[in-house]
């Protein structure tokens, strides 16, 4: 599978780079808001519990063809005991042929609908609800290669992995990306799942359509960022009209990229540009994070215990709220619980937290931060986690010894 070691990992998630500094949040705001970490939020037609989202985290337990396993139900049991809101399954690639490991999962065809509305309704009977993360990978993978197609923006080389695209897509190879994104999302719906959430971010393959480093197209999907949103916004547009007006559509999009344009990446204007798009075309919420995977600033930033060190996205989440009406998600680096408070008193959009870590470590952290919110979590963000990511299953390594026992999902 992924061949990078764990220096090299450790420098790309956060080690070598000057993690963002978070906002300073008024101390006194939270009892002015009103607004709680643990009471019902609706966003657009998606009602919860609380405001804890379990965001998209790849688990490496699906079958060799994308399919959920027991051992992913039990997963998302776990959490759904433990107290979370809204899982958000991990990365789903929607073509088989875009297949970015060995036990990824996936929904590429409608004879994975009933398997997966099992999975569902496991989750649903435990106490949550759970959205499914669509995507595609393209160069961001170096699995089999040489017996899939890397659809890419360009033939530039992955910074991580070496990887260079062997199909560099001609509009009618984005007619079918969106064709089967949206074709995606209908199996999703037919599933039962609660709503989805659409992948722009990270460097993957939509994510390399934004971000000029990548993207060195001459046509119209390259160029200003009018150009380079086109594919994005083409999907939403595809994906909406398929599954109709009022079913949730979640993207998870950068707030910062923390490369600069003159480095390749997207002014902070150009990301509001996109979700500005992205609203203009019936998104329910957006799902805001950050990073570049060029120059070593990635999504998940290590040793991040005092609070100054925390929610380190949320800053972005304040300058997309003072400029769009839209509902707000951010993940990154959350901890603190009256911190979150505090952020939901000063970022009048922002509706909910996104937690990948700690919820790994801790799939019940919901349920005792509801009995004591002074409760430091046990994920030291030390990225283990991170390093290993592909090569396993997805675990926390205090959790390591754990067996799956079959039969308990």
């Amino acid at each position: 599978m992924m061949s990078i070691d764990r220096r090299t990992m450790m420098k790309i998630m956060g080690l070598a780079a000057t993690t963002p500094s978070a906002v300073s949040f008024n101390a006194a705001a939270s009892s002015d808001s009103g607004r709680k970490l643990f009471e019902p939020v609706k966003i657009g037609s998606l009602e919860l519990k609380n405001r804890i989202i379990r965001s998209a985290q790849s688990q490496y337990r699906a079958t060799a063809d994308g399919n959920p396993t027991e051992d992913l139900k039990r997963v998302h049991r776990e959490l759904a005991e433990g107290g979370v809101g809204l899982i958000i399954t991990g990365l789903t690639y929607i073509l088989k042929e875009d297949q970015y490991g060995h036990t990824g999962t996936g929904l590429y065809d409608d004879s994975q609908i009933e398997m997966y509305r099992e999975l569902v309704k496991n989750t649903h009977d435990h106490g949550s609800k759970i959205a499914v993360q669509l995507a595609m990978v393209g160069p961001q993978s170096d699995y089999r290669t040489d017996h899939r197609s890397v659809y890419g923006v360009s033939e530039v080389p992955h910074p991580i992995y070496g990887t260079v695209a062997n199909k560099v897509m001609t509009k009618q190879d984005i007619q079918y990306a969106i064709e089967s994104f949206a074709a995606a999302a209908v199996r999703a719906q037919k599933a039962n799942f609660d709503g989805i959430e659409l992948h722009f971010a990270h460097n993957y393959l939509v994510s390399q359509f934004l971000f000029p480093y990548y993207n060195t197209r001459t046509d119209e999907y390259g160029g200003p960022i009018e150009n380079r949103a086109r594919f994005g916004f083409e999907i939403i547009e595809a994906v909406r009209k398929a599954v109709g007006p009022e079913f949730p559509i979640l993207a998870k999009v950068h707030g910062r990229d923390y490369l600069g344009s003159l480095a390749g990446g997207n002014t902070k204007e150009e990301n509001l540009y996109f979700i500005k798009g992205l609203k203009e075309r019936g998104i329910t919420a957006v799902d805001i994070s950050g990073g570049n995977k060029v120059m070593g600033m990635g999504e998940f930033h290590p040793d991040i215990q005092d609070e100054q060190d925390q929610s380190y996205f949320a800053k972005d989440a304040k300058y997309i709220s003072d400029n769009l009406d839209l509902p707000l998600i951010v993940t990154g680096g959350n901890r603190t619980p009256k911190l979150l408070e505090q952020q939901l008193a000063e970022i009048d959009q922002l509706q909910a937290f996104g937690f990948g870590r700690t919820l790994l470590s801790e799939p019940d952290l919901a349920n005792k931060w509801a009995k004591d919110p002074t409760q430091r979590p046990r994920c030291l963000a030390c990225n283990w986690c991170i390093a290993n990511y592909g090569k396993q299953k997805s675990q926390c390594v205090l959790n390591a010894s754990r067996a799956y026992v079959p039969g308990k999902a």
